[in-house]
């Protein structure tokens, strides 16, 4: 009996093996959930190249080249998604705006959000998202418009950051990053020793405040640690001698395996960056760079892991990334 393969595929007149394009398609996604987004849009370009309008993965495709900062590119993509009529529309416009507003394009933005609400489009549980993005829209146009150069920076309370979710709280923090922070100290320092921030926020907090050059303690909580810090005397995320010695580490120990390499660096990287100012304790590099070749291996076989902290911090925090 014949195995079926589905249709056969041709690019510039060049037949594609069978089963490459859903290959290509699944490596992109698997790269998008693990933070890879060099490695997603490197193979999205080429999936695209078989099925142009295909809707499967221009989500992804288009937050992954958000995230690599290819806005033009990006914004093209979310356009083919929203006229693909093969997903949710609230969402894929969200994501068009999110772009739109990255690219400046603030009028468009403002014309396009005063229709969806004012023709009831955007349901009720979208409104505060929407209404956000619209004033965060017009917060950036009023401070890159050529008439408003001094016009002062719209900041925000305590209370209205914890009324946002985490996709807005993230816009918050990004829209005041570069500015002077003086007035926002108490704020970002309230966020900063919150129980019930996610981790990844509370880096970003603490990344502002050093640049604000704020020297006082502060007491941070995450994944069930707590430490009383000075900015001033610690190393920024990724730059420590540990995660230095770990990434060394893992290279010699997935020399022969490059996808695996490029993965694992990933983690090491995201945790470093996420459980900031935490580390991975007392272990030495050695051993987590040899947790994450285990976890790794566990994360294609479905194998079980040893029950130690080291391991559980590491899939703790792995699993906060897919969070946000």
């Amino acid at each position: 009996m014949r195995r079926k393969y589905g249709r056969i595929r041709k690019t510039e007149n060049v037949i594609v093996f069978p089963g490459t394009y859903e290959k290509l398609v699944e490596q992109g996604l698997v790269a998008v959930e693990q933070s890879n987004f060099d490695e997603a849009v490197r193979v999205f370009d080429q999936a695209i190249l078989y099925e142009p309008d295909y809707p499967e993965f221009l989500g992804p495709y288009a937050v992954a080249l958000y995230e690599t900062k290819e806005f033009e590119r990006a914004k093209e993509i979310a356009a083919k998604l929203l006229h693909s009529g093969a997903t949710d529309y609230i969402d894929a416009m969200e994501l068009y705006l999110t772009i739109s507003i990255q690219l400046q394009e603030y009028e468009e933005v403002e014309m396009t959000i005063d229709t969806l609400i004012g023709e009831g489009i955007v349901p009720k549980e979208m409104l505060q998202k929407f209404n956000y993005l619209r004033e965060l829209n017009g917060r950036l146009s009023n401070r890159y418009s050529d008439e408003n150069l001094t016009e002062s920076v719209n900041f925000f309370t305590l209370e209205e950051f914890n009324a946002m979710d985490k996709m807005q709280q993230q816009y918050a923090l990004a829209s005041i990053e570069g500015q002077d922070l003086s007035e926002m100290i108490p704020q970002l320092v309230a966020i900063a020793e919150q129980n019930d921030v996610a981790p990844l926020i509370i880096s970003f907090v603490l990344a502002l405040l050093y640049q604000a050059g704020y020297a006082e303690e502060l007491t941070v909580r995450k994944f069930g640690r707590e430490q009383t810090i000075t900015l001033p005397e610690l190393t920024l995320p990724g730059r420590d001698d540990l995660t230095g010695d770990v990434l060394a580490e893992i290279e010699k120990l997935l020399l022969k395996d490059p996808s695996r390499l490029e993965m694992a660096r990933g983690l090491i990287e995201k945790f470093a960056i996420t459980a900031f100012p935490f580390g991975w304790g007392e272990y030495p590099a050695h051993e987590v760079a040899v947790a994450y070749v285990n976890y790794i291996e566990s994360l294609f076989s479905g194998g079980s892991l040893p029950e130690t902290e080291l391991y559980k911090l590491i899939q703790q925090v792995d699993s906060n990334l897919d969070d946000l």
